[in-house]
């Protein structure tokens, strides 16, 4: 894992932690949201083309 990746990785970790802790369901959405960005940095897109940031991959599950 390139040094890039495992900022992302760590801050994907640190917004899931920030989303378990949140009580409002508009925080802990965005909180969702800023992880899955964060994992699409680190991981790719899920069509497995890591070269486009842009458009956010299904990597997180939002809590129903």
């Amino acid at each position: 894992m390139r040094t890039d990746d495992i900022y992302y990785y760590e801050r994907a970790e640190t917004e899931l932690e920030l989303a378990q802790r949140a009580t409002h369901p508009s925080a802990v959405r965005a909180h969702y949201i800023i992880a899955n960005h964060y994992l699409d940095r680190c991981y790719g897109s899920a069509d497995g083309d890591d070269g486009d940031h842009d458009q956010p991959a299904a990597a997180v599950a939002e809590p129903g």
